[in-house]
C-alpha cells in the first residue's frame, strides 16, 4: 500500500521543462520548469480565483439583475407599494359597494343596513 502512494507523490514532483522555440530561428523564448504538483496547484487556484471573480462581479454589481430570482431593490419597494394601494383599493370598493347595496334598500323602501362602512354585512344577490 505504501510503494503507489510513495510512486504517486515521487511522479508529481517529477521536473519537466516547457520550452517555446521560435520555429524559424531555433530562438528560445520561454523555459520553464514545470512538476504534475505545480501545474495541478496553479491550475486549481487559478479555477478557485475566476470563481470568486465571477461570483464577485455578479453580487456586488448589476449583474445580479440578470440572475433569475434577484431583483433590484427598486423593484422591490415598486411592488410592495402596489400591493398596498390593490389592498386599500380593495377595502375601498368593499366599502362603496355596501354603501350601493343599502342606497338600494332604502330606494326600494327598506329600512337599510345600521352601518354602510361596516364590511361584513355584504348583501347576498
Amino acid at each position: 500500500m505504501d510503494q503507489p502512494k510513495k510512486k504517486l507523490i515521487h511522479k508529481l514532483q517529477y521536473k519537466y521543462r516547457l520550452v517555446i522555440i521560435n520555429d524559424e530561428s531555433f530562438e528560445e523564448k520561454l523555459s520553464l520548469k514545470l512538476t504534475p504538483m505545480n501545474v495541478f496547484v496553479s491550475l486549481s487556484s487559478a479555477i478557485v480565483l475566476f470563481t470568486v471573480l465571477i461570483v464577485t462581479l455578479v453580487f456586488y454589481t448589476s449583474l445580479r439583475e440578470f440572475v433569475p430570482g434577484y431583483t433590484d431593490t427598486k423593484t422591490k419597494r415598486n411592488v410592495q407599494q402596489l400591493l398596498y394601494k390593490t389592498d386599500s383599493l380593495e377595502q375601498v370598493l368593499k366599502a362603496k359597494e355596501l354603501f350601493y347595496a343599502n342606497f338600494l334598500n332604502v330606494l326600494e323602501g327598506g329600512s337599510g343596513i345600521s352601518d354602510s362602512t361596516h364590511q361584513n354585512n355584504l348583501p347576498n344577490h
